[in-house]
C-alpha cells in the first residue's frame, strides 16, 4: 500500500513536471515569436517614419494640403512599406484622425482601409502615450485567443503618430481553468497505468529537453532545425521549424531591402544610364572627325550630338534631385522612330565590332502609348547589351509589331544566352554577369517601362538573348 502511494505522488510529480516543462516550452516559443512581432512592428515604424519625413520635408505644400490629400498620399506610403512585413496593419494618427491606413497583407482578398473600431481606443491611446514620453512605446494585449503587440512612435515635429499592430493568433496563454483540468486528466492517467506515465512523463522530459536546447541555438543561429518527432511535441516541433523557416526569409527579404536602401536605386541607376550617352556622343564625334576628312559632315549628324546631350542633362538633373524617379510623361506616338533613332546611336559601336544591327518587321503606323525618353533609354541598354553577348560577324535582330492589343519591340542576340540560374536572378537589382558591371540596368529598364504602363520581359529562345519590351496602345 505504501508503494502504492510513493508510486502515485511519483506519477502525480511527473504529471505536474511535464505540465511545467509544456508550459515553458510554449511559453518559450511565445516569447519567440513576440520577439519576432516587436522587431517586425519596430522596423515597420522605423520605416513608415522615415518614408513621412522625406514625404513631409520634400514638399513645401505638404502642411497645407487637406486631409483627404494628405490621407491618400500616406496610404500610398504604407501600402508599400508594409507589403514587406506580413500580417502587420498601421498608419499615422495625427491630431484627432487617422490617416493613411492600410492592411496590404490581410486574406480577405479586398483592400483594407478602415482602421479596426474594436482597437481603436487602444491605438489612440497609445499614441497619446508615446507623444507625451517622446519615444516609441510599444504594448501586448493579451486576449482570450490570441495577442495583439501595438506600437507608436512620434514624427521629430510631434504633430503626427506613426502607429503599426500586428495579431498573433492562438497565442493566448491557457486559463487556470484549463491547466487544472489538464492536471486532472494526466492524475487520472497517472492512477490508470502509473507505468505508461512514468514512461511518457520520461519521453516527454526528453523532448522537452531537445527543444529548450533547440531554442536557445535557434535564438543564435536561424539556420538550426530541429528534428522531427513522431510524439506528441512533434507539432511543436514542426511549428518551431517553420516559424525558423518564416524568419530566414524575412530575413533575405530585408537584407535585399537593405542594400537597395543602402545604395539608392534611383541615384545608382541614373549614374548607370548617363554612360550610354557618353558612349553614343564618343563615336558620333568619332563619326564626325572621319567625316571632317573627307569634307562630307550632315546637318543631321549634330542632331544626334546635341540630342544625347539634351538626354545626359535631363540624366544629371535626376540624378541631382534624387527626390524620387522622374515622373513618366507618357503619350500616344508612333515606335519605329524611337526604334530607329536608338538603333542609329549604337550603330557606329556595332560597325567597329563587326556586327550587324536590323531591323525586321518595322511596322511603320505602329503607334503606342509611352514616354519617349525612358523608351530610348530602355532600347539603347537592351541594345548594348546584345552587342556585348554577340561575337564579332553576327545580327542583332530588332522587330516592332502589334499583339493581344499590345505594341512590342523585341530585341534578339545570337549570343551565348542565359542559363536558368542567370534567368531566374535576371531582373533583380546588383545581379551581374559582367566583370564591370552594376548589375541595375536591366532592373532599372524594367521599373521605367513599368512606370508607364508597360513592361520588360525575358522571351525564352533556342539561342541567345530574346527581350521583349511590351507597350499599352492607349
Amino acid at each position: 500500500m505504501l508503494q502504492m502511494l510513493f508510486t502515485f505522488i511519483a506519477a502525480l510529480s511527473v504529471a505536474t513536471l511535464s505540465i511545467l516543462l509544456i508550459t515553458e516550452v510554449v511559453r518559450g516559443a511565445e516569447r519567440v515569436v513576440l520577439g519576432e512581432a516587436h522587431k517586425a512592428i519596430s522596423t515597420a515604424i522605423a520605416e513608415l517614419k522615415q518614408q513621412y519625413e522625406y514625404r513631409a520635408s520634400s514638399d513645401t505644400s505638404w502642411p497645407n494640403l487637406p486631409a483627404q490629400a494628405r490621407n491618400v498620399s500616406l496610404r500610398g506610403i504604407t501600402q508599400t512599406v508594409l507589403l514587406s512585413y506580413p500580417g502587420v496593419e498601421g498608419g499615422f494618427y495625427s491630431g484627432s484622425d487617422f490617416l493613411g491606413y492600410a492592411f496590404p497583407t490581410h486574406d480577405t482578398g479586398s483592400e483594407k482601409i478602415d482602421v479596426p473600431s474594436a482597437e481603436r481606443g487602444l491605438i489612440v491611446s497609445l499614441t497619446q502615450q508615446s507623444r507625451l514620453a517622446h519615444r516609441m512605446i510599444q504594448q501586448v494585449i493579451r486576449g482570450r485567443t490570441d495577442l495583439l503587440v501595438l506600437g507608436a512612435e512620434p514624427s521629430p515635429n510631434g504633430s503626427t503618430i506613426v502607429w503599426a499592430m500586428k495579431r498573433l493568433a492562438g497565442r493566448a496563454a491557457p486559463g487556470i481553468a484549463e491547466r487544472g483540468f489538464l492536471l486532472s486528466a494526466l492524475g487520472l492517467a497517472a492512477l490508470i497505468s502509473i507505468a505508461g506515465t512514468l514512461a511518457t512523463g520520461l519521453g516527454l522530459a526528453r523532448g522537452v529537453a531537445q527543444i529548450k536546447s533547440g531554442l536557445s541555438r535557434l535564438e543564435q543561429d536561424f539556420e538550426f532545425h530541429l528534428p522531427e518527432r513522431a510524439d506528441e511535441l512533434g507539432a511543436i516541433s514542426r511549428s518551431i521549424n517553420q516559424m525558423a523557416s518564416t524568419r530566414r526569409k524575412l530575413e533575405t527579404e530585408l537584407r535585399r531591402e537593405d542594400r537597395l536602401r543602402a545604395l539608392g536605386r534611383l541615384a545608382a541607376g541614373l549614374a548607370h544610364e548617363i554612360r550610354n550617352p557618353l558612349n553614343s556622343i564618343r563615336l558620333t564625334v568619332q563619326l564626325l572627325d572621319h567625316r571632317l576628312k573627307t569634307n562630307s559632315i550632315r546637318p543631321e549628324d549634330f542632331r544626334t550630338v546635341q540630342a544625347e546631350v539634351d538626354r545626359l542633362s535631363a540624366l544629371l538633373n535626376d540624378l541631382l534631385d534624387l527626390q524620387r524617379l522622374r515622373q513618366p510623361r507618357p503619350e500616344q506616338q508612333p515606335v519605329l522612330p524611337v526604334v530607329q533613332h536608338c538603333i542609329g546611336l549604337v550603330q557606329r559601336h556595332a560597325e567597329m565590332q563587326n556586327t550587324k544591327v536590323l531591323l525586321e518587321n518595322g511596322n511603320v503606323d505602329l503607334r503606342a502609348f509611352f514616354d519617349s525618353q525612358q523608351l530610348t533609354q530602355t532600347i539603347v541598354n537592351l541594345l548594348l547589351n546584345a552587342l556585348q553577348a554577340s561575337p564579332p560577324g553576327k545580327t542583332i535582330y530588332v522587330r516592332a509589331s502589334q499583339e493581344n492589343g499590345l505594341s512590342h519591340i523585341e530585341v534578339e542576340d545570337e549570343g551565348p544566352g542565359l542559363d536558368p540560374e542567370q534567368r531566374e536572378h535576371l531582373f533583380e537589382p546588383f545581379y551581374t554577369t559582367k566583370p564591370a558591371g552594376t548589375g541595375l540596368g536591366l532592373a532599372v529598364s524594367r521599373e521605367l517601362i513599368r512606370s508607364a504602363g508597360g513592361d520588360l520581359i525575358y522571351a525564352a529562345t533556342e539561342a541567345g538573348a530574346r527581350f521583349l519590351v511590351e507597350l499599352p496602345r492607349n
